[in-house]
């Protein structure tokens, strides 16, 4: 059991609302610095996740405009960065392993990375196959070890691709682009295991 407050004695009206707002901008920013330096379980859960992080930030594909300009010159200059997935399809299910990443750029104050990899099988206009792994802290080589699973048919995933892009997570501003892999589907044995190395690059929307 946990408990985090604000400062009490918030009395917000039509005349002052703009004062108490930036009175109060640093202790929201104390609050939620607090919050996501708890442990995995909570800073990383469902609630918070539901709660604070931004709209935007879960639902953003993979689309340069939305992206600040030095982030996007970043990930197209460097070309930085490698990720191993496992695919196979067994029993009706379409079985990725986000294995590891490796050599993965660090953030805009040359710290390691927050990673998280997000997964979309494409095209999907509706985001239904969106998965994401946990988020691991400060770690430009990291190793998820994670299995994301669609029930779909072969003949459905034979005309999509895999897309799997890499995220650093920040806290209190919008996540940064990484770098992704795309992978038609319709190019691998799925019903034989591959496992492979594939270098991030840029993606276009």
């Amino acid at each position: 059991m946990f408990t985090l407050f604000l400062p009490s004695g918030l009395h917000v009206g039509r005349s002052n609302i703009r004062q108490v707002a930036e009175r109060r901008f640093g202790d929201v920013q104390a609050f939620l610095t607090s919050l996501f330096n708890l442990a995995d379980e909570i800073a990383h859960s469902d609630l918070v996740y539901t709660f604070f992080h931004p709209l935007l930030r879960d639902q953003q594909d993979v689309e340069p405009q939305r992206m600040r300009r030095g982030e996007t010159a970043e990930v197209e200059s460097s070309g930085s960065g490698s990720l191993k997935l496992s695919v196979q399809y067994t029993g009706g299910v379409l079985s990725v392993l986000i294995l590891h990443a490796q050599s993965l750029a660090v953030t805009p104050q040359g710290l390691p990375p927050n990673p998280y990899v997000k997964v979309y099988l494409v095209p999907d206009p509706t985001k239904e196959t969106k998965r994401k792994t946990r988020v691991l802290k400060r770690n430009s080589h990291p190793s998820f070890m994670e299995m994301l699973e669609y029930r779909l048919p072969l003949d459905v995933l034979k005309n999509r691709s895999l897309q799997a892009t890499v995220w650093h997570y920040d806290s209190l501003q919008e996540n940064q682009f990484l770098g992704g892999v795309v992978v038609p589907l319709g190019s691998l044995p799925l019903r034989q295991e591959t496992v492979a190395w594939y270098p991030l690059e840029y993606i276009p929307r």
